[in-house]
């Protein structure tokens, strides 16, 4: 009876923590589907504003010494740009050939054509940009065995490019 006890215990614990991972999941998918819909509509509005987006190469770790945590910092670092762009122009057609039956004609502010003709360009890549920030509550029994804290933070970031009105 003990053991079955003693086994109930941590089963629930087991499944009330998969649970709250569950539901800091949902959370950050539901925070990011909305963060994107916002930037999308911004995104094709004819008069929107850009914001400059930084090329971020790698990330250092903070001062915890842990890789893919909060304190970690991004490196910037546009010394590779030039030539990830040009992979991703080469890499958006079939043939090099074809960029010959492409016309230059693009209500775009910064279109393809125009990065592979000048990698350089795409660092003027209009962006728009949006971010959020949402608490979700921690369960009594997580918080007192695993996470002291009474909310964790879930942060959503993202980057469109501008499309000028495209419809």
């Amino acid at each position: 009876m003990i053991e079955l006890a003693v086994a109930i215990v941590l089963l629930l614990i087991v499944v009330t923590g998969l649970l709250h991972v569950s539901r800091l999941a949902r959370t950050s998918l539901f925070l990011q589907s909305v963060l994107r819909e916002e930037a999308g509509s911004r995104a094709m509005d004819p008069g929107a504003t850009s914001e400059g987006a930084d090329y971020i190469s790698d990330w250092e770790e903070g001062a915890d010494g842990l890789r893919y945590t909060s304190d970690d910092q991004p490196v910037r670092n546009s010394s590779g740009l030039s030539s990830t762009f040009m992979s991703l122009s080469d890499n958006s057609v079939d043939n090099a050939d074809d960029w010959q039956h492409v016309t230059d004609e693009s209500r775009l502010p910064t279109s393809m054509i125009q990065v592979h003709n000048n990698p350089m360009l795409g660092s003027l890549v209009e962006m728009t940009h949006e971010k959020e920030r949402l608490y979700v509550p921690v369960e009594s029994v997580i918080r007192q065995l695993v996470y002291d804290k009474d909310e964790i933070p879930i942060e959503e970031e993202v980057w469109m490019p501008l499309m000028g009105g495209l419809l």
